[in-house]
């Protein structure tokens, strides 16, 4: 059983999907957890797709109600397609028996993403080599009762020469897509191009997509996340400076580069900063995390940044260091915190073992706590040392559960010999 991935119930548990080898062949498992751990399908998980030949390479969003849509690349027909399957909140595979084929044209088609389509269905897109010669992009929208919609094998997102890859895809809020990836129409370079597909499976853009980055080079793996306003914002390595470092740039939802031509610099620092991830900061911005290679000695560590709508750095230059110890840290993922921060996890090598650890990072760039801080205390004067005025700053995730939130309980420490005449005198030590 491997590559898991995962999704949030809406209901403080998750549905977890995965390729699994127990028939001989890799097929599609699930399985949904509770917020205590409960497993709440059958044991081992559901069968999302047994069908023969392997079923490989999924991608999951939530459906809204809490089950998942699945989508994979399939070998049952002897030629890899892109099917899908939806599973609802009881367990209950819903789109058939081994999923709905999105997908069969002619020679690949291989490593679907997908993204919600605003109306409990996804948009899924892939790379596809149906030309025979090279690799273009290809999108399709399935409703939630598992009707294909669009073109029969999908619409064409870029059909440019050379060819087109490593394809990314987020929802734009108004029930279409923003799609993003590598592509090779220009010999020996890789740069990075855009498209907008609307709800009835048009292009919104200039054909064949629209330049993310238009500097001479190479730049390689978008990542993208909705701006909260029809764009999206992206992350990518680039290698314009002959190192890896990360990037990012949005697009509005006309097509236009918000963050200058060439794109924002995230983190250009000494050696290379690779293999970026991105979440929405929930405010218009992102957060990126990455591994890093600055400190070569040390290994890869795990380094982050926030970007705000304007394309403003919102913690310390170069990036905060999440994990900086001897040997690497990589392979980091993320997710919101849904307080205009992330939490974090990584593949950590420090004790020479393959370890995973974690880690909150805050709105401000800084380690995550739980606990209220002091801000000051002053003394109110004319009551001879009785009382003392306090103002504190609450915790973000308190204010997140609670927006009305206005006290704390407050204690005090103070010396014995101070405490003894306090009970000597008849009063009490908690005011």
């Amino acid at each position: 059983q491997s590559y898991p991935a995962i999704v949030s119930d809406g209901a403080g548990g998750a549905v977890m999907a995965w390729q699994d080898m127990r028939a001989g062949n890799y097929d599609i498992y699930a399985q949904r957890v509770d917020a205590s751990g409960n497993v709440l399908w059958a044991t081992d998980g559901v069968a999302l797709c047994a069908a023969t030949g392997n079923q490989q390479s999924l991608k999951m969003i939530s459906d809204g109600f809490g089950g998942a849509i699945v989508a994979w690349m399939d070998y049952r027909d002897g030629n890899w397609d892109i099917y899908a399957q939806r599973v609802n909140a009881a367990g209950t595979a819903v789109w058939g028996g081994d999923g709905i084929a999105v997908c069969t044209a002619s020679n690949i088609q291989s490593y679907p993403d997908l993204a919600a389509d605003g109306a409990s269905g996804a948009i899924i897109a892939w790379k596809d080599l149906r030309n025979g010669s090279n690799y273009d992009i290809y999108a399709r929208r399935v409703d939630y009762g598992g009707s294909p919609l669009w073109t029969a094998d999908g619409v064409a997102v870029c059909n440019a020469a050379g060819n087109q890859s490593a394809v990314s895809i987020v929802q734009d809020g108004l029930g279409g897509a923003i799609v993003a990836w590598d592509d090779q129409r220009s010999a020996g370079t890789s740069y990075l191009y855009a498209q907008r597909l609307s709800g009835s499976g048009s292009t919104s853009w200039t054909a064949n997509g629209v330049f993310l980055c238009s500097m001479f080079g190479q730049q390689y793996g978008p990542k993208i996340v909705s701006d909260g306003i029809g764009g999206a914002i992206a992350v990518w390595m680039d290698y314009r400076a002959s190192a890896w470092d990360i990037y990012a740039q949005r697009v509005n939802k006309n097509g236009v580069m918000q963050w200058g031509t060439s794109g924002l610099a995230v983190c250009t620092e000494i050696y290379d900063q690779e293999n970026p991830e991105i979440i929405s900061d929930g405010e218009g911005g992102a957060i990126m995390a990455w591994q890093d290679e600055r400190d070569l000695a040390a290994g890869n560590d795990v380094y982050a940044q926030r970007v705000d709508a304007l394309g403003t750095v919102q913690w310390e230059a170069g990036g905060f260091e999440v994990s900086g110890l001897i040997a690497d840290q990589n392979m980091v993922k993320m997710v919101s915190d849904e307080c205009g921060g992330a939490i974090m996890v990584w593949h950590d090598k420090r004790t020479l073992e393959s370890d995973i650890y974690a880690q909150w990072i805050d709105a401000a760039g800084g380690f995550g706590s739980l606990v209220p801080e002091i801000n000051s205390v002053s003394d109110v004067p004319g009551d001879e040392g009785g009382s003392v005025y306090v103002s504190w700053a609450a915790v973000r995730p308190d204010l997140f559960m609670d927006p009305a939130l206005s006290r704390y309980s407050v204690w005090r420490a103070i010396d014995p010999s101070r405490a003894a005449a306090i009970l000597d005198a008849g009063a009490s030590l908690i005011e």
